[in-house]
Order: C-alpha cells, then sequence, then structure tokens
C-alpha cells in the first residue's frame, strides 16, 4: 500500500496463494458453468424463483441511500428497517453491513437535523454513527457538509456560548483526519474545547502500523538466508538441505529450493540447476519463483495453458446442508443481479478443504460475477495445494488474473507513461480490484492509499472521493510515477517504496552488496509482506502479458 508497507493488509497474502479475482457481467445465467447433464440448464435457469433472503431489500434500501439524495423522514425509515432486519441472519458478513450501513446513515441524518438547529438529536446522531463505524471509515463517509453541519451548531450566533460537547467531538475528527485534510477545513477554523489541553490537532498520522510476525520456521530460514546473501556457496547448499529436512512444509522450503538453484545457476553449474528450477515450476507454477525459474531453463509457463475449461458437474458438488442454503441465498442474488450482495453470501462459505473441486470451481466462478476476490483466492489456492491440473486452463487464468478498471487504467497508463499492465498488476495485490477496500491500517480504494498519501499527490481532493475508482487510480498512479521516477525507472525499487516506503528502501539499498542482482535486493527485504509483495506484481505482470498474447518482460532482466 502507498507509505504503508509496515502495515497489516486486507488480506494477508502467501506466495501459493494466488491473487484476487473480479466481475464479469458479459456470461449470461445458463452458461455460467459449462456442465454436465441435460438438466443443467433449466436448473440454472430457476435460480429467479428462489426467494430474495428477508435482510437484503433493508440494505439494500441503505446502500442506495449513502450516496443519493435524501429527507430525514426516509432516512429514519429506513434506519428503523435496518433496525428491524432479521438479526439472525445467518451471514455474519451481512450482519456488519447491515449495521454500518445504519451507523452511515446516522451521519446522514446527523447533518440533516443540525442543519435545522436540531443540536441534541444531531450529536446524538453524529456520536452514534461514528462510534459505530470504526475510525478508517470515518475518511470515506464524514464529508464537507457533515463539517459545516456540525461547526453551525458548535458556535450557532454571537448571543449564545460556544457547545463545549460539540466542539470535543469536532476536535475528536480532527484527530483522526490528516492535519490537511479539506473535509476538516470548517473544523479547524472552531476554537479549542476548554476541557482540552489546547495542543495542535489534526497532526500528521504516523503510517506504519505494521507488525512483523514469525511463523516457527522464520528464524530456522534466517541461515539460508544469510548464507545465500554472503555469496557462502557450499554453506547455503548445506543450510538449505537441512532446512528443507526439518521444514518439509513450510513455504520457505521453495525460498531454499530457488536458492539452492541460484546458486549451481551463479556458478554455471546449469545441469545441477535445472532439475530444481523445473521442480519448482512444477509445484507452484503460478509463483513469482516459477517465472524466474521458467527464464532460467528457457521453459515458457504459457505453453502449459490449455484451451479446454474444466468441467463442473451441478448435480455432484457435494453440498452440506449450511452450503445448500448459502448457495441458495447466492442464486437468488445473482438472479436479481445483486452480485456484490452475492459476494457477502460466498464470503461466508470458507471449508475449502472439505469441498469437491466441483464445488469450489463452481464458488470461483460465482465469485467471478460477484467480485468476491477472497473466495476465488481461497478457492484457487485450495486447487493449487491439491496439485488440480485445471489450475492452468484458460478459463481459470481469467478468473485469477481478471480485467478490470481498463479505461481508467489505460487512461493514467497514457498520462503518466507506466505500462498499464504494471498498474493492473499493482491494483490486483492492493485491493483484488474491490473500489471500497479499506485495510486494517487505514489505507483506501483500489490502490491501497493511506489518506495523507493521497493528500500529498492531490491537494484539492475530498477523501471520500477515493472510493472512486478513476480517482483513485489517478492518484495512485501519480504517486508511482514519482517513484519510478525517484528511482531511475526501477520497478523492484518503486514497488518496494509503494509498500514500504521510499525511507525503508533507502536503507535496504545501503546495504546491499555491489554484485548482488534484483534477485538479491528482493530476497533481502527483511519484511515478509514487502517481499512477497514485490514478487507477487512481478508474477502477476507476467500471467497478465502472457494472457494477453504479449511477449512476457523478463524477470530477470530487471536490474539494480
Amino acid at each position: 500500500m502507498a507509505q504503508m508497507a509496515e502495515k497489516t493488509r486486507i488480506f494477508m497474502i502467501l506466495p501459493v496463494w494466488l491473487g484476487f479475482s473480479s466481475v464479469s457481467f458479459a456470461a449470461p445465467l445458463p452458461d455460467l458453468f459449462l456442465v454436465k447433464g441435460k438438466g443443467d440448464k433449466k436448473q440454472v435457469e430457476r435460480w429467479d424463483r428462489l426467494p430474495l433472503p428477508p435482510e437484503y431489500p433493508p440494505y439494500l434500501k441503505a446502500k442506495a441511500l449513502v450516496e443519493g439524495r435524501a429527507s430525514l423522514a426516509t432516512l429514519d425509515r429506513v434506519s428503523q428497517e435496518l433496525l428491524l432486519a432479521p438479526r439472525e441472519a445467518e451471514t455474519r458478513n451481512l450482519l456488519k453491513e447491515l449495521e454500518d450501513h445504519f451507523h452511515i446513515l446516522e451521519l446522514r441524518r446527523g447533518t440533516l437535523l443540525a442543519k435545522q438547529g436540531k443540536r441534541k438529536q444531531a450529536l446524538s446522531a453524529f456520536h452514534r454513527g461514528l462510534n459505530g463505524l470504526g475510525t478508517f471509515k470515518w475518511v470515506l463517509y464524514w464529508n464537507l457538509d457533515a463539517s459545516n453541519a456540525l461547526a453551525s451548531i458548535c458556535i450557532p450566533g454571537k448571543k449564545k456560548a460556544r457547545d463545549e460537547e460539540c466542539l470535543l467531538l469536532a476536535r475528536r475528527l480532527l484527530d483522526v483526519f490528516p492535519k490537511v485534510a479539506n473535509e476538516m477545513k470548517p473544523l479547524r477554523e472552531l476554537p479549542a474545547p476548554e476541557s482540552g489541553n489546547g495542543a495542535e490537532v489534526g497532526g500528521e498520522r504516523i503510517s506504519q502500523t505494521y507488525t512483523e510476525k514469525y511463523e516457527k520456521d522464520e528464524d530456522a530460514f534466517l541461515v539460508v538466508l544469510d548464507d545465500f546473501l554472503a555469496g557462502r556457496d557450499s554453506d547455503l547448499m548445506k543450510s538449505a538441505k537441512h532446512f528443507i529436512g526439518e521444514y518439509p512444509k513450510s513455504y520457505h522450503r521453495f525460498r531454499a529450493q530457488f536458492m539452492m538453484a541460484e546458486t549451481h545457476y551463479r556458478n554455471r553449474r546449469e545441469k545441477e540447476a535445472a532439475p530444481i528450477y523445473r521442480s519448482i515450476i512444477e509445484q507452484i507454477p503460478l509463483s513469482y519463483y516459477a517465472v524466474v525459474a521458467s527464464e532460467r531453463v528457457g521453459v515458457s509457463l504459457k505453453e502449459a495453458i490449455v484451451s479446454h475449461p474444466p468441467d463442473v458437474d451441478l448435480e455432484h458438488l457435494g453440498l452440506g446442508p449450511y452450503e445448500m442454503r448459502t448457495l441458495d441465498r447466492a442464486k437468488a442474488l445473482f438472479a436479481r443481479k445483486h452480485f456484490e450482495e452475492l459476494g457477502i453470501e460466498l464470503d461466508s462459505l470458507t471449508r475449502f478443504r472439505n469441498y469437491s473441486n466441483h464445488l469450489i470451481l463452481a464458488l470461483m466462478r460465482l465469485g467471478t460475477l460477484a467480485d468476491q476476490n477472497l473466495t476465488v483466492f481461497k478457492a484457487a489456492n485450495e486447487l493449487i495445494q491439491r496439485k488440480y491440473d485445471g489450475i492452468l486452463s484458460a478459463s481459470v487464468l481469467e478468473m485469477i488474473f481478471p480485467d478490470r478498471f481498463e479505461k481508467e487504467i489505460i487512461a493514467e497508463a497514457e498520462r503518466t507513461g507506466i505500462d498499464p499492465v504494471t498498474i493492473t498488476s499493482l491494483i490486483k495485490q492492493e485491493s483484488g480490484f474491490k473500489a471500497g477496500a479499506i485495510s486494517v491500517s487505514g489505507a483506501l480504494g483500489l490502490m491501497q492509499l493511506m489518506p495523507f498519501t493521497a493528500l500529498d499527490v492531490k491537494k484539492d481532493l475530498m477523501l471520500g472521493k477515493l472510493r472512486d475508482p478513476a480517482t483513485n487510480i489517478g492518484i495512485g498512479s501519480k504517486y508511482l510515477q514519482t517513484l519510478l521516477e525517484k528511482y531511475s525507472g526501477n520497478l523492484p525499487y518503486a514497488l518496494a517504496a509503494y509498500n514500504a516506503g521510499p525511507h525503508r528502501v533507502a536503507k535496504w539499498k545501503k546495504e546491499m552488496k555491489p554484485d548482488w542482482t534484483m534477485i538479491h535486493f528482493i530476497e533481502s527485504i527483511p519484511y515478509r509482506e514487502t517481499r512477497e509483495y514485490v514478487g507477487s506484481i512481478l508474477r502477476n505482470r507476467y500471467w497478465y502479458q502472457a494472457r494477453k498474447g504479449m511477449v512476457p518482460a523478463k524477470v530477470t532482466a530487471l536490474g539494480i
């Protein structure tokens, strides 16, 4: 995430996982799957007869009011419907959405009540909304109109005393928003509350909240890494083999194998390196390490792609009672084209180890249509763990590496001079093409921009606009452009800085040795998230280029 790398991401990305997916609305309902059996087409067509889950109508009304115009009476009515919506909903994510939208509408209600001079009711609504949403969502749903309304009741007139409760609420907002946030201008002009300490509010927020979490095998692998980076070739061979024997299920075993192959290759022992590289390609074909391995042995990964899609047998999905109810709810939402809501249902299906291949593929397809990226991501990971041979089919790769927001991406690519595939690859890794994505550290939107970073790039920005795809891609691409210029076009440096911040890249560069390659630099990154982030985007770029019929740019040709 921009200026955030030491942060906790929306989804923790393991290197063997494949990434995110996206929506494709072009496929008609009967063509949702390539299925076996004559009755499948009729089965799919009957989805529109399924009843809409009762929790969704209030949610859909509230969702429409978040951006639209509404009277106070309308807001009151819909808020009551949200409160009365069934709380026994089987999907916890939907319950959370119902609660969030109730609190968002409370901010709208507070704004209208303040404009009517109803101070006590307005403050109550503002407090309910803010307390329910959590601070990271404030920047998306508190707007300039709300600030003006709040300011109007804090200092209602010369003859009336200032409202201390109101001023404390204003201070609370100022403490969360970036100092220069345009939404806060009316509140910055208010006097400090007397119960406060008079200190400046709205100061710069710290950008790093990332804490490195080590697994049990992490420390053990450091011996292998040190040998590799120090060029102690004989020690590396011993430590890598020892690590693989001690931790046969660790993902770092692939890194250890890769470092062994690289050491052979660097010492011109191509015959010894080749079988290790080929083993990596076979075991984790869609990884960054497989891309580098394929370049070393001169094998085209895209030649392994098969054109025929895997079959999905809708009659033998192996559904349990919970999965049956959830999929029925999802089908009803799909038939009514409530694709985002369909994703809420699919996100509750997480027991992938117990699912058949047919069910996993069905969920991937539905997840793709609903832009439910975590579902697709986890489902694809399960298939690759099973070494499912259909993972390299063209149709599955389209779900793993989708094209989204092409118009906006191409426009920014032309404006900044950045390859559009690079922008797409970064968005895929940052947010999975989810425009409303919010990380647990407060990074926002498609390119996961921290508010203060976005304001550095675009001074007049209203932070709520970061939900808008064109705005977010424009700001994120401009920021990436400045990083590429800073590092003379060096993509690995720029990606590492986008994720971890330029100050950390400067430190890492100072620690590099003269004979290091780009691969050494990536492996030396001490933050696991940043290291995997850089490799994953390079991997994404390779597969997007391969999917589009382009000659993939060589990762090994990227210099340091």
